[in-house]
């Protein structure tokens, strides 16, 4: 009485909706974005486009369903104090005027998608330690049970309060518990998670390897794995999809600019 088939899980993956990157590349490999119902992480260096990425999703999630959003909003929670309201503000403006140039091409109106209301839409939270992101995690439940439109949670950095746990043992079972307890909630409620890492060595062998910190167990419980880059001699970014259910193993380029994230039409060397 249980059972459901591969098909239907399929079909429901393959029509799950997506929060779009404006990486054209990368949005077209994961069919259409960043999936609902998974958690997504997003790992790499300082200045490699995390924080910037998770700013552009909070207010893509927010575009027209006709420009490829959701029409939705977003909560953000933030460990590190890499938020900028000020940055925000300037994505933000940027997506406003591009959103309604494209409307007006096909001679419509996009009335709710305007500046203040994209800031309104995200709500802000900073969290100081471990204790504070549990208990803020247990209390999404309430939020998302009382907005029906908040489709995006950004931890931006999920790994920043985790490292500070010198007890390993006591820092993976609280990464265990608030994943689980993640996933859940992207069931639930049909909401995309995103959380962001840093990177660490690890010796493998003689040798010393950069890796995503947090271990393997850590990396069983992400449905998606985007490492991030920048490429020291060139002006661009490179986005490596890492681990997916949707593809193989790409990489693509991509630039940061005053408006956002933008695509770099030739594809990065794997």
């Amino acid at each position: 009485m249980f059972q459901t088939s591969a098909f239907t899980y399929w079909r429901k993956e393959e029509e799950s909706k997506k929060i779009i990157s404006l990486i054209k590349d990368l949005d077209e490999n994961l069919l259409g974005g960043i999936s609902l119902r998974l958690i997504t992480e997003l790992c790499g260096g300082s200045g490699s486009g995390k924080t910037q990425l998770c700013l552009q999703f909070c207010i893509n999630v927010q575009l027209p369903e006709e420009a490829g959003g959701l029409g939705s909003k977003a909560y953000y929670v933030d460990t590190n104090q890499g938020f900028s309201p000020y940055r925000l503000k300037e994505i933000a403006k940027h997506m406003e005027t591009r959103c309604h140039q494209t409307f007006q091409k096909f001679h419509k109106q996009c009335t709710d998608f305007k500046l203040e209301n994209i800031l309104q839409n995200i709500s802000y939270v900073y969290c100081n330690n471990y204790k504070d992101l549990m208990a803020i995690v247990l209390n999404l439940r309430n939020i998302l049970n009382e907005d029906k439109k908040l489709k995006l949670i950004v931890i931006d950095s999920f790994s920043f309060i985790l490292r500070q746990l010198e007890d390993v043992s006591l820092r993976t079972r609280v990464n265990y518990e608030i994943l689980t307890d993640l996933q859940n909630l992207a069931l639930e409620f049909d909401i995309a998670i995103i959380i962001t890492n840093e990177l660490t060595t690890r010796c493998i062998g003689n040798n010393w390897l950069v890796c995503p910190a947090l271990g393997e167990s850590h990396a069983h419980k992400i449905n998606t794995r985007l490492l991030l880059s920048r490429d020291p001699n060139e002006d661009y970014h490179i986005v490596l999809i890492e681990k997916s259910v949707l593809c193989d193993k790409l990489a693509f380029r991509f630039k940061i600019k005053p408006g956002g994230i933008r695509s770099v039409l030739h594809r990065a060397t794997e």
